[in-house]
């Protein structure tokens, strides 16, 4: 029968070799978390609620029957940007740096629009695809976020949806 080969380990060896391995398997638990170089997904919904708040409500008698309709959804997207604007804690004038729906580098303010000029509501048409186009933003947030951004990005969801399809049907 053969024997087992074995080497002669010395003490020093086996302890040099021990703390190496266990530096490296720790070393990986210590390890910085990669950086998060998107912007909050809460911000594009905050600019976009008060972009509507601001132009909606302008609306005036050239928007007939719907103008006070108009009013209230524009009252409702303040409040979405109010606490958009809170939980995620930027200022108004940060969030003139960013479109609704841009997720690349901020833009100068005087790209925006209704950044400084009067505000001018939209034709009816183009506030209910707006309205649906936040409402998937914001669905799709709700899904991605947790806890309580998960919730409000939920709520401001439900609340485009209902403005589109009871408010201003």
């Amino acid at each position: 029968m053969p024997d087992s080969f074995t080497a002669p380990v010395s003490r020093r060896r086996f302890v040099a070799v021990t703390a190496v391995v266990t530096g490296m398997a720790l070393a990986g638990g210590c390890a910085l978390p990669p950086a998060d170089n998107e912007p909050d997904p809460l911000l594009a919904l905050a600019v976009a609620a008060a972009r509507d708040a601001r132009e909606l409500a302008a609306a005036d008698a050239s928007h007939g029957d719907d103008a006070p309709r108009l009013r209230r959804i524009s009252d409702a997207r303040r409040i979405h940007a109010e606490r958009l604007y809170a939980e995620i804690g930027a200022s108004e004038i940060d969030a003139a740096e960013v479109e609704p729906g841009d997720t690349a580098e901020p833009i100068d303010t005087a790209d925006v629009p209704g950044a400084g000029a009067p505000a001018v509501c939209p034709p009816i048409g183009e506030v209910r695809e707006r309205l649906r186009e936040d409402a998937r933003r914001a669905g799709e947030v709700a899904v991605d976020s947790r806890g309580y951004r998960s919730e409000l990005a939920a709520s401001v969801s439900a609340a485009c949806t209902t403005a589109v399809e009871v408010v201003l049907a």
